[in-house]
């Protein structure tokens, strides 16, 4: 990976919709070469896809929870039915494996506090080999995530 495959990233992550031509200039190539990097970027991998960044406000998801599990066992065999109903749920907008106190965090947005405790019952706790939740509710977000830094190689 060159610098203009970093500033393509960067740009792309920033801004998807930015026309090629926009981008070559951006990055100091032209529109042919500037495709040829983006289409290399996306088969080695760096890009998995392309996606618009939704508020959740407006589509009305104003509670959001980080929910700490902790798993009665931590088999292979458990923890791979938990990942594997975990995937089952859509409410449940991510899910990461941690060190620490618990085992998974989950993320999970709801309109409001009724709407999350029915996703807590029917959902939450649904999951497998579960011993312990402890949920935290996000006050207001300081930094949303907004893409991952593209470091010098």
């Amino acid at each position: 990976m060159d610098k203009a495959d970093r500033i393509l990233l960067e740009a792309l992550q920033a801004d998807s919709r930015r026309p090629i031509v926009e981008l070559a200039e951006y990055a100091g190539l032209s529109s042919s070469a500037c495709h040829r990097h983006i289409r290399m970027l996306e088969s080695e991998g760096y890009i998995e896809g392309y996606g618009a960044r939704l508020d959740p406000e407006r589509l009305g998801l104003g509670l959001h929870a980080l929910v700490e599990i902790s798993l009665t066992r931590q088999s292979r065999e458990a923890m791979d039915a938990f990942e594997e109903a975990v995937g089952r749920f859509d409410d449940i907008l991510s899910c990461d494996l941690t060190s620490g106190a618990a085992d998974y965090v989950i993320r999970v947005a709801a309109p409001d506090l009724a709407a999350f405790d029915d996703i807590h019952r029917n959902c939450l706790a649904q999951l497998p080999g579960v011993s312990a939740m402890r949920t935290s509710f996000v006050i207001r977000q300081i930094k949303p995530w907004r893409g991952y830094p593209v470091p010098e190689r």
